[in-house]
């Protein structure tokens, strides 16, 4: 098998699984909070995009010459921006809802008025005295009959 750096476009592929790759374990496997994984990981992907490009003869190509390196540099900086201002600040906000619930539910007391019981905290229908429930019961009762 020969493979020549000039012409081929599978490298741009490695490119991008090795990025994915990168990204993944810094920020699924070790949960990173700070951009620089995505910084590292564009620059790298930028600079060996650059080089690809002045040193292939990917432009003699046709458009998919074009196409690929460039689609390429595109997506490593939309992923940039989209985990630096849209994930990253929303994953702090939901790490911040999640503390403030769990501080609640530890700090609650386990009893709400945990001193002695008023009558006013208690409430209790007037009473009725037409239909009341053991009436009720006699009319509906088979063995007594209907009224």
């Amino acid at each position: 098998m020969h493979y020549d750096y000039r012409a081929s476009f599978f490298d741009i592929f490695l490119l991008a699984v090795f990025r994915f790759a990168c990204l993944i374990l810094a920020y699924a496997v070790c949960r990173l909070n700070h951009w620089w994984a995505i910084a590292v990981t564009t620059t790298v992907s930028s600079g060996f995009l650059i080089v690809k490009v002045i040193l292939s003869k990917l432009l003699s190509q046709g458009a998919f010459g074009y196409l690929l390196p460039i689609s390429s540099f595109i997506l490593a900086w939309l992923q940039t921006w989209l985990l630096d201002f849209k994930v990253l600040p929303q994953e702090a906000q939901d790490r911040l809802r999640l503390l403030s619930i769990m501080d609640t539910v530890d700090r609650a007391p386990l009893l709400q008025g945990a001193g002695p019981l008023s009558d006013g905290q208690f409430y209790s229908p007037p009473e009725s005295l037409a239909d009341s429930d053991e009436e009720l019961a006699a009319k509906l009762d088979p063995e007594k009959g209907l009224m």
